[in-house]
């Protein structure tokens, strides 16, 4: 009976650091997005609207995100690398590889 409470009392202590793990980097995610969106609208000109997130990379060792966003009406390809902060999700850099992505095709 001992062993049963202390099973069930480990495994629900790793659900619950996985799943705080998950919705962490799910909600760092959509933070690193929305500076990204923030970014492209004040240098390119394109409305939120027309932005689409191709893929989203979380790069495990350095922290950072890889982002590929289309915009869907002239359906160019825009490549970012983002860092934030771990305590409060604020924006650390943004770096804007799309010349770089755009000159190797």
């Amino acid at each position: 009976m001992r062993k049963l409470v202390l099973f069930n009392l480990l495994f629900c202590l790793i659900v619950i650091f996985v799943s705080y793990q998950y919705f962490n980097l799910e909600s760092r995610k959509a933070v690193a997005y929305f500076y990204v969106e923030n970014y492209i609208e004040t240098n390119y000109g394109v409305k939120k609207d027309n932005l689409n997130s191709v893929k989203i990379n979380y790069r495990v060792g350095m922290g950072l995100f890889e982002m590929v966003v289309v915009d869907k009406k002239s359906d160019k390809h825009y490549y970012f690398e983002v860092d934030l902060y771990d305590d409060d999700f604020s924006l650390y850099y943004i770096s804007d590889n799309t010349d770089i992505h755009n000159k190797n095709k």
